[in-house]
């Protein structure tokens, strides 16, 4: 939406002899600026459909030789810069119409949609995709509320991030999806001050409390999960194949799916799988028990042994990056649907995606009597006093190989204690497709 403008008299400000002054109003969408034209008319002196001042005035030919240059400076301004790649801003326009001859127009203010689209710009180029799609969102989130593709840094104050705030929440966003926009936001304002695009006096998060919500939890009892593993399913059909990574998860301490679908042969050393988390950047090192070897083994036969793509075919090796996010994020679409659909065929009365894989093995390692401080260190994060900083770095491989060992036994060992006859209650035929294009149907 561009610039429009028009000429008007200043009725809610008169001066002390009943004069109204005239004024340039620059509008953008319903919001608008105005500038003083340095004179004042009686109402009976201005017209107001052809925006200039009447003969009863006996200055009317200053005056609308003064409202006719400022018309011209506008519209030659704005034809001037109808091609730049940044949005004319009205201070711009009415510094063009103020500035002497030789005297140079102010530099535009940072703003920070322009500065956020450059960070992900660099976030790209570096290769952190999924760190570039969360600040995509909430700079898309920003420009959507003010309607326009430049806002300064300096107008987002502490009544508009309020504002902002119930605008989201008027529109059903959620209160952890608030959150993350608002972290974000932060975060880039952070960077502004860091490298001195900012001043640190116009950060406004000092009295903004980022509010979230305590999230449901995401955990299978080892009896849910029994029924889960145990649910007799055709082979090679899709639903078959999304348990598969589902119990993989599982098996390997609740790897996020995003690592475990881009494995390669690389990451299998001496019976060990070995890996780092895209999210944290943290070292894995997981002995790879027999209940991961029967499910890998089904997939190590379709592929040859110097295959240098993904162990699994879920996701196909690509150069272009941007492409590999978003066949990731549908694989994972497409096994949090199918295990939508095992929760209903199992009976289980919860909103089952692969995050359940890592909360299960937690929830069930800690009814096994595992201390919490083992458990976050299996999970690779921290606890309590810091105590378990990096994965391994305080117990031994065989230590947490033994705790995942009898996690896992948990649960395959608990299925001859269902109460109910674990077979699916709905036609799911075999499938004849081969492997690599089976896997990939929604």
């Amino acid at each position: 939406m561009g610039f429009t403008f028009k000429f008007i008299v200043d009725k809610v400000h008169p001066k002390k002899n009943c004069t109204l002054p005239v004024r340039l109003r620059i509008y953008f969408g319903r919001i608008y600026k105005e500038h003083s034209l340095g004179f004042a008319v009686l109402p009976k002196e201005w017209d107001e459909k052809l925006q200039q001042v009447l003969p009863a005035n006996e200055n009317y030919l200053a005056y609308n030789t003064k409202i006719s240059s400022t018309r011209s400076k506008v519209q030659k301004f704005l034809l001037l810069n109808e091609d730049r790649e940044n949005p004319i801003t009205a201070e711009e326009i009415i510094s063009h119409i103020d500035q002497k001859k030789g005297k140079p127009v102010p530099k535009d203010k940072p703003d920070i949609i322009t500065y956020g689209r450059r960070h992900i710009e660099k976030l790209q180029a570096s290769g952190s995709i999924g760190n570039a799609i969360v600040y995509s969102c909430a700079i898309n989130k920003l420009k959507s509320y003010v309607g326009r593709d430049k806002l300064e840094f300096e107008a987002i104050t502490y009544r508009f991030l309020e504002d902002f705030n119930t605008s989201m929440l008027v529109d059903g966003i959620k209160a952890n999806s608030i959150s993350n926009y608002f972290r974000t936001i932060r975060a880039l304002i952070n960077q502004a001050i860091k490298d001195g695009t900012l001043e640190a006096s116009i950060y406004p998060f000092t009295d903004f409390r980022i509010r979230s919500e305590k999230t449901i939890s995401r955990a299978l009892t080892r009896l849910e999960m029994a029924k889960i593993a145990s649910l007799e399913l055709p082979e090679n059909t899709p639903i078959w194949h999304q348990r598969n990574l589902f119990l993989l998860s599982y098996c390997f301490i609740g790897i996020n799916l995003a690592d475990l679908l881009t494995l390669t042969r690389e990451n299998l050393v001496d019976d060990r799988l070995i890996f780092r988390r895209k999210k944290t950047h943290k070292i894995y090192s997981i002995l790879v028990q027999e209940k991961a070897k029967e499910i890998f083994s089904y997939y190590f036969t379709t592929l040859p042994e110097n295959n240098k793509e993904f162990l699994l075919p879920f996701v196909k090796q690509k150069n272009d990056l941007v492409q590999l996010k978003k066949d990731i994020q549908q694989a994972i679409k497409n096994c949090n649907d199918h295990l939508g659909k095992l929760a209903k065929l199992c009976q289980i009365d919860k909103p089952v995606t692969s995050y359940y894989a890592r909360y299960s093995w937690a929830n069930i390692a800690r009814t096994l009597g595992f201390s919490k401080d083992l458990i976050s260190e299996a999970l690779g994060h921290e606890y309590g006093n810091k105590i378990t900083g990096i994965y391994l770095d305080h117990y031994e491989n065989t230590i947490l190989d033994s705790m995942n060992e009898k996690v896992i036994a948990a649960v395959f060992r608990a299925t001859n204690e269902l109460p109910f006859d674990n077979s699916p209650n709905q036609n799911l035929e075999k499938s004849s497709v081969q492997v690599d294009d089976t896997i990939l149907q929604g």
